[in-house]
């Protein structure tokens, strides 16, 4: 497998409403939920918009409200979870 096809593979999993991770070395890691994707051809890569909660992703279940920030990344720098 070329690493092509394993940047194809990980795409493929980054997919609206799909919960993710993002890591960056020296922060924590930041967890939100996949609201928008597509393919950006000057990028040759799947794109996407991330609504971002900070360390976890809140309970929906519990009816609290907590806004999300939005941040655009591109879909190899996320880590499904």
């Amino acid at each position: 497998m070329n690493d092509l096809s394993v940047g194809k593979e990980h795409e493929n999993k980054i997919v609206v409403g799909q919960r993710v991770k993002l890591s960056c070395p020296d922060h924590k890691d930041e967890y939100g939920i996949v609201i928008s994707t597509w393919y950006d051809p000057e990028m040759c890569c799947k794109d996407c918009y991330v609504a971002f909660w900070g360390n976890e992703v809140p309970d929906f279940e519990n009816g609290e409200k907590i806004e999300p920030y939005i941040l655009r990344y591109a879909a190899v720098s996320l880590q499904p979870v």
